[in-house]
């Protein structure tokens, strides 16, 4: 279970890493047509849990990033994370946040300046260590992502992102709707 809660905050980490700037810019309005929608990047079991009586006990990981870019340059960005054991014992961390996006479609980047998010975790078997906070002024970083878009297998235009410019794997989001 403590190898399983490192893994999750490490991608949480991973996934707010952060080139820092101090000014929340105005509505670029700049987000190239083909990048407006919902977008998602997830993994979830295709097996579930089942306790020896019988019970259902739900799925034992997912782990989702979803984009939301808008036309007038604004973005919500969600990071969702569960896992559950079989002692019944579940971990949920969920952040959110909302700002302004401004697309350099030259450089094949865009970069995300949060003006508002959250925090909340949930510990099912530990529930004194839940927390539900908006996130501190200092931890609204703006990120910087290298995207590409591609016709996917899925037959659809989709979304290659990296982390780093360098980055050699990708990380493919699927147009969504929620």
């Amino acid at each position: 279970m403590k190898k399983i809660l490192a893994v999750l905050l490490s991608l949480a980490l991973f996934t707010t890493s952060c080139k820092k700037d101090g000014s929340v810019p105005e509505p670029q309005g700049n987000t190239p047509s083909q990048a407006v929608g919902q977008w998602m990047y997830g993994s979830f079991s295709m097996s579930e849990f089942w306790s020896y009586d019988g019970r259902y006990q739900g799925k034992p990981f997912e782990l989702a990033v979803m984009f939301h870019f808008k036309s007038n340059g604004t973005y919500e960005k969600y990071f969702v994370a569960s896992t559950r054991d079989y002692s019944g014992c579940q971990t949920q961390a969920f952040s959110s946040e909302k700002g302004r996006v401004k697309f350099d479609e030259d450089n094949g980047s865009f970069t995300t300046t949060p003006s508002e998010g959250t925090y909340r975790g949930f510990y099912s078997c530990a529930p004194n260590r839940n927390i539900n906070r908006k996130m501190a002024s200092s931890e609204l970083k703006s990120t910087t992502y290298f995207y590409r878009m591609v016709k996917g297998s899925n037959g659809k235009t989709n979304m290659e992102v990296r982390f780093q410019e360098t980055d050699q794997n990708v990380s493919t989001f699927l147009p969504t709707a929620w």
